[in-house]
């Protein structure tokens, strides 16, 4: 079978013609960079976009568009087995029914979190913007206190850093000294 593939790297399509399904590599003859194909057994089973992870673009070309097109050859890699192919399409076919709990759990979590996050974010907002219109230089002592809580949590993260290396590093010695010393002994 003719396919007409796009490389991932140039953009530019070109034709390839491949007799084994698998995976397959191609050389792209504009840019040279070798693209790796999947290419299936057609099934009857549709699927959503987001469910096919294609590793390369890849669709059958015409023979009115192969005129236009260099023509390379196809090095299979590896068959998928019949066994692997009943797995895969028993797999395909068990995940619809964990698909909706998962995505209503996900959908109600992603909401909660964006109710809180505009709650929060409208309530410091009000609270700045009252803090603008009471004092004439409210944006100057803002820019400075939130430059100053930076400042401060910075030395404050560096400092605890710091100590927890120097505890990691005295741990090590410690454990080491006791290992030559089990050593020793043996």
């Amino acid at each position: 079978m003719k396919y007409k593939i796009k490389c991932s790297n140039c953009g530019k399509t070109f034709a390839a013609e491949t007799d084994k399904y698998g995976k397959n590599k191609f050389r792209c003859p504009y840019c040279g960079t070798i693209l790796l194909c999947n290419f299936e057994e057609p099934t009857p089973l549709h699927t959503t976009a987001r469910e096919v992870i294609p590793l390369s673009v890849a669709s059958p070309i015409t023979k009115r568009q192969i005129k236009d097109m260099p023509q390379v050859e196809s090095k299979l890699l590896h068959t998928p087995s019949k066994e692997a192919l009943l797995e895969m399409r028993s797999k395909l076919l068990e995940a619809p029914q964990h698909i909706p709990s998962t995505s209503v759990h996900t959908g109600s979590i992603l909401k909660n979190a964006t109710n809180y996050t505009s709650k929060f974010v409208a309530k410091s907002s009000s609270r700045l913007i009252k803090f603008q219109e009471k004092y004439k230089d409210g944006d100057l002592w803002i820019f400075f206190g939130a430059s100053f809580a930076f400042i401060a949590l910075t030395i404050v993260c560096l400092l605890a850093f710091a100590e927890l290396t120097k505890l990691f590093a005295e741990g090590h010695s410690w454990v080491f000294k006791h290992y030559i010393e089990l050593r020793n002994m043996l």
